[in-house]
């Protein structure tokens, strides 16, 4: 007999913690996160995440501050995972404001949101840290960010704040791969999780053009990815054979199809996803750069057949026109593949023809797994202001909204909004899965010590001169890197 399970319970069974775009869909969804259920043949059976917290726990109303992005200006980076005032009906809107009030009532705390000026900023938190106000009990600043303000030693060391208070790190709402990946002389100062879907947003993928596969009888990408041969050469191979000079002046331009359309991040997002590591660590968890090897010239080699062909590729940022215009190029049959962050799903939900969402691609079929990485410049990291010193407290409220983002949150942006609202076929349920759980924290691209920069102007320019142009920077970059390890060994944990 079929029995229901609630949907923001199924999570921890369909997917493996790591770790965006949310909005109205074509056909109207009424289903919030708290009601949405699905169907399975096993008997009921309800998983319900809770924080370790001793029954009676009460913080008399004590105030619970985390600095948020703005809720005006950019429109895809305004904050969407905290400031809900009311239940809306939203699936996103409705498991923030739930959660929070669960929290409220579970801790007698007041948790509120207080948004900065500006997205990713860090000047508001270090004003607050060096007055020693303890204006904010947590903060969300962007990842790229954090490595600067760490150094200058106004976030608190997370694995001495935990051992001193209530914080469970290992807990499942907290990403341990960002622990690991990050941590520099074994001590970290930014963590993600359940707790925020802003910097999902932020991950690199790659959409295709259904009409255009089935006009051109293209092969199943889906069937390749779940084969592991989702790889560049395949890219390629079909890009190759649905480029089109439409309109017959003799050149393809952005009147005409191409294979890719794309920016010039997606040089550095493409070379984590074939597997090449920026920076490196050594047994006593010191960093160093990596970057340049074997596997990188070569996969630099490769990904030039992809996007440094004019009459295959477009690549917006190389033609210095803005992200609007290529959505609409990829809207109107223009381009057989599209790269861009979780966030540009959301903008395609206007198109008439049918899309589906890929993975990053592989450098050949040998390659053992799928990568993915963040956007540092935008993807909002958590962290605690070294002012904040009521360990116990924060350590309770964070898991708190830790275990109540995990039951309500994660499925309500996934589930709900992601594979349900955004996405169009079934398939793509299996290509997000594989994106959302092979976050890989590059610390030498997340911190971005140079080699971003030299990456996006090579592409921009169909450079493949890896050789020099990372020669040029490895004294800086090295230097940079000393100055960092120096200033996080001397900080007190």
């Amino acid at each position: 007999m079929k029995k229901t399970v609630s949907l923001f319970l199924c999570l921890a069974m369909l997917l493996p913690l790591t770790s965006c775009a949310s909005g109205t869909t074509e056909t109207p969804v009424e289903e919030t996160a708290a009601d949405v259920v699905v169907e399975t043949e096993t008997e009921t059976e309800k998983i319900v995440f809770a924080a370790d917290i001793p029954e009676g726990t009460d913080y008399s109303g004590a105030a619970f501050n985390v600095l948020t992005y703005p809720l005006e200006g950019d429109l895809v980076w305004n904050d969407t995972d905290w400031n809900a005032t009311e239940v809306t009906g939203e699936a996103i809107n409705d498991a923030v404001y739930q959660r929070i009030q669960q929290v409220e009532d579970l801790l007698n705390v007041d948790v509120t949101a207080v948004p900065a000026s500006a997205y990713g900023d860090a000047t508001t938190l270090t004003k607050s840290v060096q007055a020693g106000d303890n204006a904010y009990q947590l903060a969300n600043i962007a990842m790229k960010q954090t490595f600067n303000v760490m150094q200058q030693g106004h976030l608190a060391e997370l694995n001495k704040y935990a051992a001193d208070g209530t914080l469970q790190l290992d807990a499942p709402w907290w990403d341990g791969n960002i622990l690991s990946d990050l941590s520099i002389d074994g001590k970290n100062y930014c963590i993600l999780g359940d707790i925020g879907t802003m910097y999902k947003k932020s991950i690199g993928v790659i959409m295709f053009n259904k009409t255009i596969q089935i006009d051109y009888d293209l092969p199943d990408f889906y069937d390749l990815m779940a084969e592991g041969n989702w790889t560049i050469d395949t890219m390629v191979e079909a890009g190759v054979q649905v480029s089109d000079d439409l309109n017959g002046d003799g050149e393809i331009t952005a009147e005409d199809r191409f294979g890719l359309i794309c920016f010039c991040d997606m040089i550095a997002l493409a070379m984590i996803g074939c597997d090449v590591d920026f920076f490196t660590k050594d047994a006593n968890d010191i960093p160093s750069m990596s970057f340049y090897s074997e596997r990188s010239v070569a996969v630099m080699e490769k990904l030039a057949e992809l996007m440094y062909n004019p009459n295959l590729s477009y690549s917006w940022s190389k033609e210095g026109v803005g992200e609007a215009p290529a959505f609409t190029m990829f809207q109107e049959d223009k381009s057989l593949f599209y790269y861009g962050e979780l966030h540009a799903v959301a903008t395609m939900r206007t198109m008439e023809s049918n899309f589906g969402i890929m993975p990053m691609p592989k450098f050949n079929q040998e390659q053992a797994n799928y990568n993915h990485c963040l956007n540092p410049n935008v993807a909002a990291a958590y962290a605690i202001p070294k002012s904040n010193a009521d360990t116990v407290m924060t350590g309770h409220v964070m898991d708190a909204l830790g275990a109540a983002s995990k039951n309500l949150l994660t499925p309500a942006y996934y589930d709900i909004t992601l594979r349900g609202k955004v996405s169009r076929d079934e398939e793509s349920a299996a290509s997000l899965d594989i994106v959302i759980s092979t976050i890989k924290y590059d610390l030498g691209y997340l911190g971005d010590w140079g080699i971003n920069s030299i990456l996006y102007s090579m592409a921009n320019a169909y450079n493949t001169d890896l050789a020099s142009k990372i020669q040029g920077i490895e004294g800086s970059v090295a230097t940079k890197v000393e100055k960092m390890v120096t200033a996080v060994s001397g900080l007190e944990s």
